[in-house]
């Protein structure tokens, strides 16, 4: 099927630069991007399908580095820093997961508000009970979503209500992948949760199995102090934090580390060599208390950056919410540091959510971005009536995008070229 759409496309680039195509029309056959022009003649040619968006903004379907599915019930909800919030809320709340009914209406929510966003493509935790795991992978297949889903892995310092047994979730991890892995849009992570969760046998297993069939790594890293203190009493063998991974051999070109707000010099150094990516949670940092991650910093000097939202401790699965506090929260540090070339700017911001994180995922040949050939995934927003009113030169429509916190729900939603949501 042909399928003819139009609007104001903002399209981002691999150097960070964002194309606006003002009334343009992309043809999409069956999927694929066949063509993209301006002033197309529509009755010169031939569509099954046309969707005229006229004044829309149209982007493409962003990507969520670093999210939590079992969370997304506690959005705002709780106190306190990461360790203490952990246990007095997001525990009690995954263990829930338990229980069919209650995984399977949760993870339905979580999906449809994550597609309403606009997102298209997310790298997510599940909560973790085997189960829960595996109605995650069936919904978000069924839904049609790009989706990176792990297990997180648990088997201390962990409430008994949802600690693991080692050997069982060793177990667990091969039938989940067995069943889901690359299957259609699914892959399946393994999810170390983070250094303090995990025994040493957990970490070398994982680690094996990693190097073993190529998976993606996805873990915490870095997020607060008091992690950090916890991690040097229980691993005193190690350096730093970010040695503990690499000693299991858990530090790839395929590691997703969420956070990564206090490295010292040799860390970044390590995780540069190892080529690994960064998921920088502005959100999250900030309603934890946890502190702001030098995102400039670390893309100047070449690490991988993108973004996530990290649903809890971040309220809001928008990817655009999440691009715009990157930059808000690099001002502050720029002040707070007096310097003023680590501010984020908002096309950047836009370019690390969704042609670079498709670059870091693999995925650039097929989305990330409006190329002819690619897969026609994108989002469709409406501007705030300021905005129609007033004249934007094009270098404004992306702020004005961006920074319209009460448009941060899609108009529509497509997914390989498919109608995936319409509101």
């Amino acid at each position: 099927m042909r399928k003819l759409i139009k609007g104001i496309f903002l399209n981002p680039k691999t150097d960070y630069s964002v194309e606006v195509l003002n009334n343009y029309c992309i043809l999409i056959n069956n999927g694929i991007i066949e063509k993209i022009e301006k002033d197309i003649e529509i009755n010169e040619i031939q569509f099954d399908v046309f969707y005229d968006f006229e004044d829309k903004i149209i982007i493409p379907g962003l990507i969520d580095l670093h999210t939590h599915i079992p969370q997304f019930r506690a959005i705002g909800i709780g106190k306190g820093e990461l360790l203490e919030w952990l246990n007095d809320y997001i525990f009690p709340l995954e263990a829930k997961f338990s229980e069919k009914n209650f995984a399977v209406d949760s993870t339905e929510l979580f999906f449809k508000d994550l597609i309403s966003k606009g997102t298209t493509t997310a790298v997510m935790y599940s909560s973790p009970q085997k189960q829960a795991c595996e109605i995650a992978f069936e919904i978000a297949d069924e839904l049609s979503v790009r989706s990176f889903i792990g297990l997180p892995l648990m088997d201390r310092n962990t409430p008994d209500m949802i600690i693991q047994n080692t050997e069982q979730v060793i177990k667990d991890i091969f039938s989940i992948a067995d069943k889901w892995h690359k299957r259609n849009k699914c892959e399946f992570v393994l999810s170390p949760r983070f250094a303090l969760s995990c025994s040493d046998e957990l970490l070398r297993r994982v680690g094996e199995i990693a190097a073993s069939d190529g998976f993606f790594v996805q873990t915490h890293l870095a997020e607060s102090k008091k992690e950090l203190q916890e991690v040097k009493l229980q691993f005193p063998e190690v350096e730093n934090y970010t040695s503990v991974y690499d000693k299991y051999n858990l530090l790839t070109s395929r590691t997703i580390l969420a956070h990564c707000i206090y490295l010292n010099e040799a860390e970044i150094e390590k995780i540069r060599d190892r080529n690994c990516i960064i998921a920088h949670c502005p959100t999250s940092n900030k309603f934890l208390r946890s502190g702001i991650m030098q995102a400039k910093k670390y893309i100047d000097c070449g690490l991988k950056v993108g973004l996530g939202t990290d649903v809890a401790a971040g309220y809001s699965l928008s990817m655009l919410n999440e691009g715009m506090e990157a930059c808000e929260v690099s001002k502050l540090l720029s002040v707070q540091n007096d310097e003023p070339n680590i501010v984020i700017e908002a096309d950047t911001a836009f370019c690390l959510s969704t042609i670079k994180a498709a670059e870091y995922l693999g995925i650039s040949e097929e989305v990330g971005n409006f190329e002819i050939g690619k897969k026609f995934d994108a989002a469709v927003f409406e501007l705030a009536e300021v905005h129609k009113s007033a004249e934007l030169k094009e270098e404004e429509y992306l702020r004005a995008l961006m920074y319209n916190i009460d448009k941060r729900t899609a108009k529509s939603v497509f997914i390989d070229g498919n109608l995936v949501y319409h509101k």
